[in-house]
């Protein structure tokens, strides 16, 4: 018995259409393929935050990552001219065509800078090698909350919007972002991933992509280790993180994520934002000053505003926007041009939903 023979009185399809068996099977004469796109338990196509290499250090005083480990980290080039780019900043993978960054990573001489000047490469270890991993994307927009301001570090968070979209594979992944806002006061005292190419103890920028982990510091921590700086800067939106012992964000960091690691699954929850100057090398972050990261969990709301999908495992089963639930098995069906154009007033693929009751896929083809 066949697929068609085995199917149940009633069928889901996109759009919550109801389609009835006996229509399916007329179909099934017109097939000329059938797909078996994947099997997993929430019914996601991908699931965000997961290390796809399996693989067991701006990092200051960071350690070298590895090819794959942080698979939605991207980095960000101005192009300079029709042969010339410079690396600037980096960025998180939130969907295929979505890329969250610092704001005055988007800025140049405090003006918004033209977005057919940013080229965003994710699948990259190391920026001075143009592997097999690399995918390459433009940017066609950018935006950034109304009140953002590269100088007073205000809001300090951009949305880009590619020209092409991520092909996800081993080395480019989307992370995941809570959909709720957690007090960030719970996380004080927890270590967090940041991951970038930034200023090293070498006094350079790495070329190799290095990680390190960081602490989340109270508000008040943070503000008596440098009134001057964290009392003009430091606001609602805004968390501490470091160690002060010369483990740190810095020059070139901006932009990237730091990273917690919930249920198995990797969370972005702040962009790093800002840090002191070192007063010995002018222009360079002080590697024992606190780092200001822009608290992702209070720009939920604009991120939703703005239509950017991101998705959050720890979410209800009610808050999926597909509405699956439990072990679902999703069949893509091929059919002839005719009745594709049939198809096509749903608006998407035609996705069946089939109850397999405990048994395995491939008694579906027997």
């Amino acid at each position: 018995m066949n697929v068609c023979q085995r199917l149940p009185q009633e069928l889901i399809v996109s759009k919550m259409v109801v389609i009835r068996a006996h229509w399916i099977r007329r179909w099934c004469t017109l097939l000329a393929s059938i797909v078996v796109l994947y099997t997993i338990d929430s019914g996601l196509a991908q699931r965000c935050g997961q290390v796809q290499t399996l693989k067991q250090g701006l990092i200051f005083g960071g350690a070298t990552s590895a090819p794959g480990m942080w698979p939605w980290h991207v980095a960000i080039f101005h192009r300079e001219s029709v042969r010339s780019t410079s690396y600037k900043c980096g960025g998180t993978i939130i969907n295929k065509d979505t890329v969250l960054t610092a704001h005055h990573c988007v800025v140049e001489n405090q003006r918004p800078i033209a977005a057919n000047r940013l080229i965003v490469r994710a699948g990259v270890f190391d920026l001075d090698v143009r592997g097999p991993t690399l995918q390459e994307a433009r940017v066609f927009d950018i935006i950034s909350p109304e009140g953002a301001s590269a100088l007073y570090f205000t809001d300090d968070i951009a949305i880009l919007r590619m020209q092409n979209q991520f092909i996800y594979d081993d080395y480019v992944q989307p992370v995941c972002i809570r959909s709720m806002d957690q007090d960030i006061s719970q996380l004080v005292g927890t270590f967090g991933t940041v991951v970038g190419w930034g200023w090293t103890e070498l006094d350079a920028t790495s070329a190799a992509l290095r990680e390190a982990h960081i602490p989340v510091v109270s508000a008040e921590d943070c503000l008596r280790s440098n009134r001057d700086l964290f009392s003009q800067v430091l606001t609602t939106k805004v968390y501490c993180g470091g160690s002060r012992n010369g483990t740190s964000s810095c020059n070139g960091d901006s932009g990237g994520g730091m990273f917690f690691k919930m249920n198995g699954f990797w969370y972005l929850r702040g962009v790093t934002s800002f840090s002191a100057v070192d007063q010995k090398n002018s222009g360079i972050c002080d590697s024992s000053s606190y780092v200001g990261y822009t608290d992702v969990a209070k720009y939920l709301d604009w991120l939703r505003k703005n239509d950017v999908r991101f998705e959050d495992p720890m979410r209800s089963s009610d808050d999926l926007s597909s509405g699956w639930t439990g072990n679902t098995t999703l069949i893509r069906l091929t059919v002839d041009p005719k009745m594709k154009a049939y198809l096509q007033q749903y608006k998407g693929d035609i996705l069946l939903r089939v109850q397999l009751n405990g048994k395995s896929i491939n008694s579906l083809f027997h």
